[in-house]
């Protein structure tokens, strides 16, 4: 499956499980040294169903990426890595389960049937299962290691592919809304990684408010065209642009229809509708509803004829 049939939701789910499994891996391996961490603590990261973080960061890896043959073009490639450092990293990571298992709950079995064993030619089978436990306990700084690696590694895979998603605004929409497990997991950080994806962490911020306003949260997308604005080389026009539009529907939706009326008059006015025919075709539906939901106070008749008169220029240039 190539990186221009994969959908991007799919895609976020698995960088957020990823995001998830890299922040509860590091708090552990943080917590204890290799020879101390409870089975408990990692029992609920790696398992062999849905409730593992990790076996559901496997599981939706392998349906977007892995396909029956690997197809020679450099997406799929990249695809088909990340995929197989998934997998790896799930596979140790159960390595690394039984070995913590074997320590906390099979060795304490064993010792007791040993003591409670009056059958001397069992010592031959308790023998050989000392031998196996301390060659698993051997083991743990080890593979404890092998699975720090491919946690990195599969970051690595993983920052590859997002960079290769500059266009899916949902994507630079969830970094942001994960900027602590972002800035944490990739070495450039939150804003490093959107200036890999996008060129500068302006246009990521952006491209991430976009999707926001494309999905009616118009506040948050107010915040983070804050956030753009500060920077030296941001693009006024167009962020002031922005700004209008979701302050103006963020107006209507609180029930300020005078207010949302001059905003969207300013915007309409800078003619950025003319290069914005989805949040035209949005703002002119919800300016079509203010005749029925303004109050009796005021001038009711006069903030619908306002209303109309915008929609009606909104509708000239969506349709």
């Amino acid at each position: 499956m190539s990186i221009a049939t994969t959908d991007a939701s799919d895609f976020v789910q698995i960088v957020r499980e990823f995001l998830t499994a890299h922040a509860e891996l590091s708090r552990l391996f943080a917590a204890h040294p290799p020879d101390e961490i409870p089975f408990d603590a990692l029992r609920s990261l790696v398992g062999d169903d849905e409730r593992s973080v990790l076996y559901r960061l496997k599981e939706r890896s392998h349906r977007l990426f892995r396909a029956e043959e690997i197809v020679a073009t450099q997406a799929v490639r990249r695809e088909a890595l990340f995929d197989l450092a998934v997998g790896s990293l799930f596979h140790e990571s159960m390595k690394l389960r039984e070995s913590l298992y074997q320590r906390e709950v099979y060795a304490p079995r064993v010792a007791a049937l040993r003591a409670a064993s009056e059958d001397d030619e069992a010592e031959a089978l308790f023998v050989e299962f000392d031998r196996i436990l301390d060659k698993s306990l051997s083991r743990l700084h080890e593979i404890v290691a092998e699975v720090r690696i491919l946690l990195a590694q599969t970051r690595d895979q993983l920052r590859r592919l997002l960079v290769e998603r500059t266009g899916e605004r949902i994507v630079s929409r969830f970094l942001l809304s994960r900027r602590e497990q972002v800035d944490v997991a990739f070495v450039e950080g939150f804003e490093g990684l959107l200036e890999a994806m996008h060129g500068s962490p302006v246009t990521g911020l952006i491209e991430a408010s976009r999707s926001l306003l494309e999905s009616a949260y118009f506040v948050e997308a107010v915040r983070t065209l804050r956030e753009a604005a500060r920077y030296p080389e941001a693009p006024r026009a167009e962020i002031d642009q922005l700004m209008l539009y979701a302050e103006g529907m963020q107006a209507f939706l609180d029930g300020d229809y005078e207010s949302s009326l001059a905003g969207l008059e300013a915007w309409v006015d800078l003619g950025a509708h003319e290069l914005e025919r989805d949040f035209a075709r949005l703002a002119a539906s919800a300016l079509s509803r203010i005749d029925r939901l303004v109050e009796e106070d005021g001038d009711p008749d006069a903030v619908a004829d306002a209303a109309k008169q915008i929609q009606l220029r909104l509708d000239a240039t969506s349709a």
